[in-house]
């Protein structure tokens, strides 16, 4: 499939298109897809999904057996998503244009929930997302602000799960006159809930 031609995430930031869409950062793509825990076969939902980021990994990383849908409601998103799709021939990555958590009812049953984007609407895309995630299954949330983290964690061990948060502060170095310094992205929260029942 498509460009990326090695078996571990962190595809470089600057392979995908943006045109404005916020992209998840390479560093943070990778802890994130590593809490998901993907395996070959497997199925996934991307929701908040803007240029495609993690859906296109996480579709090398479930292989041709398995299928990722990429969920996002805004339709610049949704066009630089499906530029970076084609780009990276990921054929097992499904778009589907619609807001969350309305649009996922008519979706099959997940074994892994990634939540991006939620538009303030975190504790619905949840409670919704629970009703479709398999047992043992697991939902990896990526918080910015605080509010979501606080949402993300309360709803989480509300619906029984088992919750695990790391934080994700990367800083990059960067070439000033004849320097170099580091220039320190967003810190991100990484909030990890596995379903209780046996995968």
């Amino acid at each position: 499939m498509g460009k990326w031609g090695y078996s571990t995430p962190g595809i470089p930031d600057h392979w995908y298109l943006r045109g404005g869409v916020p992209l998840t950062k390479q560093e943070v793509r990778a802890v994130a897809l590593s809490k998901a825990r993907l395996f070959p076969g497997a199925l996934v939902w991307d929701i908040g999904a803007g240029t495609g980021s993690i859906s296109i990994e996480a579709g090398f990383l479930v292989g041709q057996e398995g299928r990722v849908y990429a969920v996002e409601k805004d339709p610049v998103a949704v066009s630089v998503l499906r530029h970076n799709v084609k780009r990276f021939g990921v054929e097992n990555v499904i778009i589907l244009e619609g807001e969350a958590p309305g649009v996922l009812d008519g979706l099959e049953g997940a074994d892994r929930i990634i939540v991006g984007g939620t538009g303030g609407r975190l504790p619905e895309i949840l409670e919704r997302a629970n009703r479709h995630l398999r047992p043992g299954g697991l939902v990896v949330v990526l918080a910015v602000t605080v509010d979501t983290f606080v949402d993300g964690v309360a709803v989480l061990e509300a619906l029984g799960y088992e919750a695990e948060m790391v934080s994700v502060t990367v800083a990059r170095a960067e070439t000033f006159g004849v320097h170099r310094l580091w220039r320190g992205q967003n810190p991100v929260t990484i909030i990890t809930g596995q379903k209780p029942g046996r995968e």
